[in-house]
């Protein structure tokens, strides 16, 4: 009798360790966010020494810096002695969007309501940017983004941090959600920068950062489609964690970080797929509009 309840007790115990093992699409999401930790790890060990070698080479071989954007020499301010920057002419080409802007999305527009907006396409609340998408934001986010040209990283994390005091700084009860990469992008470059920009925030105004959604690999990059077609391929590019309910239950006020919004369609996925879990707000922060 001892024995057959040694054997129903050990059965037992083997049952509920199995219902508790985790599935496959938990194991494949455990997986996937240690592939991305360590593409992020390998980010910084590269940005840092990029940066010692440049200290250094100005340590031993003083040199100008020059403005990422024209290439123009600051004869007064050596190389990474003080913070990149831009000439006083690619500066003034930057085009701040504080007013004049639709409610909604953020362009920049006569009225009140942008007239596509005005018909209620968007599924999060409101975007806000830096500046417009063209002249030196443009080229500074192509520099970083496709010929990985870092002196520009610093200029773009100060725009993001500018634009969110400016925008969102009244509020300090809302959380952080970088538009994710999939793994095998993000591998490649070697960099998310709405991570980047989103950890910039988040460190200087001590705010939560929270990644309650994956991204499926994709075929066909989002810059070559346009309106309703890009609308349409975002559609099922994002999916939620696991403990996606949980971490937005934490944080129901949510801003999602990205470079650029263009058609407004990533933004739309991600709002989607936030509202799901039960976000009660989702707005959008970008560098450009």
């Amino acid at each position: 009798m001892e024995d057959k309840l040694h054997c129903t007790s050990r059965d037992d115990h083997r049952a509920s360790r199995d219902d508790h093992r985790a599935s496959p699409q938990t194991m494949g999401q455990v997986r996937r966010m240690r592939q991305i930790r360590q593409v992020r790890r390998a980010f910084r060990r590269k940005y840092f020494a990029l940066r010692v070698k440049r200290m250094t080479m100005t340590l031993f071989y003083p040199m100008a810096a020059k403005c990422p954007r024209c290439e123009k020499l600051f004869h007064h301010v050596p190389l990474d002695v003080a913070a990149p920057q831009l000439c006083s002419d690619c500066d003034r080409d930057v085009e701040p969007l504080t007013s004049g802007i639709c409610s909604v999305c953020g362009r920049k527009t006569a009225n009140g309501i942008c007239r596509e907006c005005a018909k209620g396409v968007h599924s999060f609340f409101a975007a806000r940017a830096y500046a417009s998408y063209d002249g030196t934001a443009e080229h500074l986010i192509k520099a970083l983004k496709y010929q990985e040209d870092f002196r520009v990283l610093p200029i773009l994390q100060t725009w993001i941090c500018d634009a969110y005091a400016a925008h969102y700084g009244y509020f300090d009860m809302i959380a952080l959600v970088p538009v994710p990469m999939s793994i095998e992008k993000e591998r490649s470059r070697g960099f998310n920068l709405s991570y980047e920009l989103a950890r910039a925030v988040a460190r200087r105004f001590r705010l939560p950062m929270i990644e309650p959604l994956l991204r499926i690999a994709q075929d066909k990059s989002q810059t070559v489609l346009h309106g309703c077609e890009r609308r349409n391929a975002m559609e099922h590019v994002f999916r939620c964690v696991d403990d996606a309910r949980s971490l937005v239950g934490r944080h129901p006020y949510l801003l999602i970080v990205d470079d650029v919004l263009t058609t407004g369609g990533t933004a739309d996925a991600c709002a989607r797929r936030l509202f799901e879990v039960g976000a009660q707000s989702v707005e959008v922060l970008t560098i450009a509009r």
